[in-house]
């Protein structure tokens, strides 16, 4: 299993509609081949912070989906992130809670 976690922050009067600008990439994400889970989220207590969480099945699956990303839909280039950190890991298939 590989993930991708990541911090975005934007203006904090921005998020909401980042983050909408954010779901045709998520959908179309959810849709490929080996994508587990996508998500662009709001943090509840950081009016500037979005989280982004991606699970895919292997790392095969992630690199098709990062070399697929200049055809899949492009969100509006505003608002614009004032800053991101992504971080990819590899992992288990873990244990269910």
């Amino acid at each position: 299993m590989v993930f991708v976690i990541g911090n975005i922050r934007v203006e904090r009067t921005d998020r909401d509609t980042f983050i909408s600008n954010m779901i045709p990439l998520m959908k179309h994400s959810r849709a490929e081949a080996g994508c587990v889970t996508y998500a662009f989220t709001a943090d509840p207590i950081e009016a500037d912070l979005v989280v982004l969480t991606e699970r895919w099945t292997d790392r095969a699956a992630l690199d098709a989906h990062l070399a697929g990303l200049p055809a899949a839909p492009q969100p509006p280039k505003t608002p614009a992130p004032l800053a991101r950190e992504l971080f990819i890991y590899e992992g288990d298939d873990g244990t269910k809670l």
